[in-house]
């Protein structure tokens, strides 16, 4: 199951899609402010980015 999550207040959106059991440790920087994290077993679970008002839509307008 996905589970998403927007804080307006931090401009921060998590995206969870590892299992409910799965034990967070760690996260990795991939992209200026985006963050894979982590499970004990090194798969990733979940996807963080900030300051997603900020991100260029010009990218989304262009690919249509």
């Amino acid at each position: 199951m996905i589970q998403t999550n927007y804080d307006p207040e931090a401009d921060v959106l998590h995206v969870k899609f590892g299992p409910k059991t799965a034990k967070y440790d760690g996260s990795q920087e991939v992209a200026p402010g985006v963050y894979v994290e982590f499970d004990t077993d090194g798969n990733p679970i979940a996807i963080e980015i900030t300051s997603v008002r900020l991100r260029n839509t010009d990218t989304a307008a262009a690919a249509a």
